[in-house]
């Protein structure tokens, strides 16, 4: 009984010592400090055009080109540079990691070049044959594709109306794209759907509809160009119904 009175004793002496030495040292080391926390948003305006901000992403001289690789698309392609400075409409981009993505060395399927395989070639441009067909492996240009082709996948990430988060809901919402009806005969209408996820990650989701092939969630979204919303995506966009 006595020992039992001694601890709790000794717990409310501890309990006292500990509440005077608040703001003062224990063992040497100081306290932490209250601080009052302030939240900040970061502004998701960037004052450019779409195509401006595309060229401040993809600029050689500086350190930060995650979109150099969707530059030489559109250089590559020859499509109209006007096209991203039009007003009422979203941007799809592709980080480099769309475009070209390796994972132990290897190109993974999830990007451009590794999906959409080309054939091999010898150093004198001959296609290399394997029991009677062409040897497919991943691109290393944009040039191993025909130039319509390449056009036709960027007007795709061109989506006629404005779309972020502030009216995107967590239903799909069907838009149209730039690419001309027709044109791609596993998604003839041209479409897209886009969705916010409901959940704690609130991130916009891309061509993630019942019976999809694939959806693609958007790495950076809500990119506010004076010309229309941006989003940045690090794989490959297509639309393709599960058979």
């Amino acid at each position: 009984m006595k020992s039992f009175k001694l601890i709790l004793e000794m717990c409310l002496f501890t309990l006292v010592i500990g509440a005077g030495l608040t703001g003062c040292e224990l063992a040497g080391l100081d306290f932490q400090k209250s601080e009052i926390f302030h939240p900040h948003v970061l502004d998701p305006h960037t004052h450019m055009t779409a195509w401006q901000y595309l060229n401040e992403r993809s600029d050689s001289t500086k350190e930060d080109t995650i979109l150099s690789l969707m530059k030489a698309a559109i250089i590559y392609a020859g499509l109209d540079s006007t096209e991203y400075s039009d007003t009422g409409r979203t941007f799809i981009f592709l980080h480099n990691n769309a475009v070209l993505s390796k994972k132990s060395n290897k190109v993974v399927n999830t990007c451009y070049f590794g999906k959409y395989l080309v054939p091999e070639r010898t150093a004198n441009g001959d296609t290399v044959f394997s029991n009677g067909k062409p040897v497919m492996i991943p691109a290393t240009s944009w040039s191993d594709y025909p130039k319509q082709e390449v056009k036709n996948f960027l007007e795709y990430l061109i989506i006629k109306g404005t779309y972020s988060f502030d009216n995107l809901t967590a239903l799909n919402t069907t838009v149209q794209t730039l690419l001309p009806l027709g044109t791609d005969t596993l998604n003839p209408q041209s479409i897209m759907t886009m969705l916010v996820t409901d959940d704690g990650n609130s991130e916009i989701d891309l061509n993630d509809f019942f019976g999809s092939a694939d959806q693609v969630a958007v790495r950076t979204g809500g990119i506010l160009c004076t010309n229309g919303p941006v989003h940045v995506i690090d794989k490959v966009l297509f639309y393709q119904k599960l058979k």
